[in-house]
């Protein structure tokens, strides 16, 4: 199945409250992956604490280094269910930042096992930064790259340089998207021409729902027709498109240069 990387250029654009809408709403089995080096929120945040922390990410590297390649859902292993679904899961990102640096090693193995998953596998990479410790290889490694940003001149003047990060980690602009966050500030034609990214979708700015996902506020019963989990369905789908229309454009090129 699919990897697919969410980004965000920080100043709190959503990447993570928006990774587990589209999770949520995803149409076939799937894996939220927290690779953000700043540290996982969704123990703390959706299950608000009350879940017992599976091995996670950390386990993930550990095991890598021993030539490990499997996630495990049993109990004690590295998933745990997202939902009652039982086709959606996620691995648990670090519980401290500091782990981060000497996680470096291991993001490329990481990244080749949540690439080799028999599900689609979404993975929050965070604030994409410079230096050591960042997820570079999932986000390259992704079959879509997705910077989730708010309409604002703020989050575009900060994801113009993340961006040129983005070029450089993908090799060009193929499979590359945005996702917007919020219905008022700029529109998608002025951001696209702005970060030279075609905009995929646009979430609406939902406050109610987005706290029981990023902080456990509120039940989860009737989370499906909600405004933001309806734009999610939408943007999952976008993606999705966006992912397998890149692959069609890369066979028909390959044909003609074969």
């Amino acid at each position: 199945m699919s990897l697919y990387a969410l980004v965000s250029p920080g100043a709190a654009a959503g990447v993570t409250t928006t990774a587990l809408a589209l999770a949520l709403t995803w149409p076939r089995p799937v894996i939220v992956a927290e690779c953000d080096p700043a540290g996982g929120a969704i123990l703390a945040g959706l299950f608000a604490g009350h879940l017992p922390a599976p091995r996670g990410l950390l386990g993930v590297a550990f095991e890598t280094g021993r030539g490990v390649a499997a996630l495990s859902a049993a109990t004690g292993g590295h998933l745990a269910a997202l939902d009652g679904s039982g086709s959606r899961m996620f691995l648990a990102g670090l519980s401290d930042p500091r782990q981060a640096p000497g996680l470096a090693p291991a993001w490329p193995a990481i990244a080749r096992v949540l690439a080799s998953q028999p599900c689609d596998v979404l993975a929050d990479c965070g604030r994409l930064d410079a230096g050591d410790g960042q997820p570079a290889s999932v986000v390259a490694a992704a079959e879509v790259a997705v910077m989730v940003i708010r309409p604002t001149l703020r989050q575009v003047s900060a994801a113009r340089p993340r961006i040129e990060m983005l070029l450089e980690l993908r090799g060009g602009p193929e499979r590359l998207g945005l996702v917007l966050v919020g219905d008022r500030g700029r529109s998608p034609a002025e951001i696209t021409k702005a970060l030279g990214v075609p905009v995929l979708a646009r979430i609406p700015f939902d406050a109610r729902t987005a706290s029981v996902l990023s902080d456990g506020v509120g039940r989860r019963a009737s989370l499906a027709d909600k405004p933001l989990m309806r734009g999610a369905r939408a943007a999952g789908q976008a993606i999705v498109k966006a992912s397998l229309g890149a692959e069609r454009s890369a066979h028909a090129a390959s044909g003609v240069l074969g």
